[in-house]
């Protein structure tokens, strides 16, 4: 854990990480998956503003180039978003997009990858929002697990302006009918620190 960051209390979720938008993270000692072959990952998410990009989950190179993957918020978009980038140089990416993000309301995101089709879907709270062909060469970005900020040619940025919850890194590519689901309605975390 980094920068500014603080845990909330969420009625249905529990303890969650609470981000500003300016410098609090978290990362992990390496990676969780092989970027170049199949992955799921997921994630809740509750914004508190939606006028910038906000990284949910994303997993970096080591050279500090770019990322594996990237989960979040595009405000280009005003839509959730997951991508892949095209190779490790962190200039082209292919990404999708779906869903309309509301502040202090939770969306479950899941983003997929299945390299026996090389196809990225994207899932919010539980449907198919977007699927494209992936345009870039499979790699496999080997450094750590980034929650609440993305890396783009060795700078940090697209830090999370969001309580963050609940995320899985599967090596492999759920299928729909498994994928995981919201099974209450979403509510806003509470405010109180711990």
């Amino acid at each position: 854990m980094g920068g500014a960051y603080t845990w909330a209390t969420d009625g249905q979720r529990g303890k969650v990480l609470s981000l500003t938008g300016t410098t609090g993270y978290a990362a992990s000692s390496g990676p969780a998956v092989d970027t170049s072959k199949s992955f799921t990952v997921s994630a809740w998410a509750n914004p508190s503003s939606l006028t910038a990009n906000s990284t949910f989950v994303s997993q970096s190179d080591t050279a500090g180039n770019s990322n594996g993957f990237q989960l979040y918020y595009s405000s280009s978009k005003h839509a959730w978003a997951f991508n892949l980038h095209n190779d490790n140089t962190g200039t082209t990416f292919t990404a999708t997009y779906g869903g309309t993000p509301t502040i202090g309301q939770w969306a479950h995101l899941v983003g997929v990858y299945d390299a026996s089709t090389n196809q990225i879907t994207l899932y919010v709270n539980g449907r198919q929002v977007d699927t494209k062909a992936f345009g870039g060469t499979p790699w496999n970005a080997t450094g750590p697990v980034q929650i609440g900020r993305r890396i783009a040619l060795e700078s940090y940025g697209e830090y999370a302006n969001s309580s963050i919850s609940d995320i899985h890194i599967y090596n492999t590519a759920l299928p729909p009918p498994t994928q995981p689901r919201p099974v209450t309605t979403p509510r806003s975390a509470n405010s109180t620190e711990q």
